[in-house]
């Protein structure tokens, strides 16, 4: 770990005070940037802790700003440091906050100390072999644990509906641990429109319903494939289930109602895998 001094090469204090105020226009900025129609006008994010700040470094998004404090600094290692001097020296701006107002912008129960502005990320139309369709998934924390877990089984891209949570929502970022920079994640106006156009391509959708046949009992399946993952309490729309190939259910033994759609996802994205991968 450097010296105190060494913050002092990086950041000219002069020209960027440590901010003492909550009320500070910078910190509005960044607060405006927790709701989706300033995300999007803007067409950029905040990413919150250091994993997320490494994951965007490897993952070459384009920085902005960002808001640290002095004892985040000096905790991390050598590279770490070098990393917030060579974005300051690529013209990227460095705002130091005092300890006591960083909880005023932090969405985590316990701040660590960055806060990273970042531009969206903009993915290449192409055609892909493996999808997860996200019909209406409303709960942040599933939306990034799906795409965790299809980041870790293989899957190409991810499809979300126009009312499934946002994916720069920070509990996405944070649930996703990053995946979200490794994958494409696309939000379309119309999920059903895109199945269709899925299904011109000989894509086969796969669904969950209870209506469908039993995991261990299903036919085989080979890429190229969709599965379509539905809304916390309804499930897929009946419009989608009414464009899919083969309807699935998970057997419950016990006295649970159901899964949750995130767990449910898991189970059948590594049941799939574990086909393929064993041919």
């Amino acid at each position: 770990m450097k010296s105190i001094n060494y913050l002092k090469k990086i950041i000219n204090f002069e020209d960027n005070p440590v901010i003492l105020s909550r009320s500070n226009e910078k910190l509005k900025y960044l607060r405006k940037l927790g709701k989706k129609s300033f995300r999007d006008n803007e067409k950029a994010f905040s990413i919150e802790g250091t994993k997320l700040f490494l994951e965007a470094c490897q993952s070459q998004l384009i920085f902005r700003q960002i808001f640290m404090t002095e004892q985040w600094f000096y905790s991390q290692n050598e590279g770490i440091q070098d990393s917030i001097a060579s974005l300051n020296a690529n013209g990227i701006s460095i705002v130091v906050v005092a300890n006591e107002i960083f909880n005023s912008i932090s969405t985590m129960n316990q701040s660590e100390g960055i806060i990273s502005i970042v531009n969206k990320i903009e993915f290449e139309p192409s055609d892909f072999m493996k999808y997860v369709l996200l019909d209406d998934v409303q709960d942040p924390f599933n939306v990034g644990t799906i795409i965790r877990t299809a980041d870790a089984a293989g899957i190409d891209c991810v499809i979300t509906s126009g009312k499934t949570a946002d994916i720069y929502n920070e509990k996405v970022l944070r649930g996703s641990m990053g995946s979200v920079f490794h994958i494409p994640v696309i939000q379309v106006d119309s999920l059903s429109e895109y199945a269709q156009l899925l299904k011109n391509r000989k894509i086969t959708i796969i669904g969950t319903s209870l209506e469908g046949d039993f995991l261990w009992q299903r036919q085989s399946i080979k890429p190229p494939y969709a599965i379509v993952m539905g809304n916390e309490s309804k499930g897929i729309s009946y419009e989608m289930s009414q464009l899919c190939d083969i309807l699935l259910k998970i057997p419950i033994l016990g006295n649970a109602e159901s899964l949750n759609v995130s767990t449910a996802a898991g189970i059948i994205l590594y049941d799939i895998l574990r086909e393929n991968a064993s041919n």
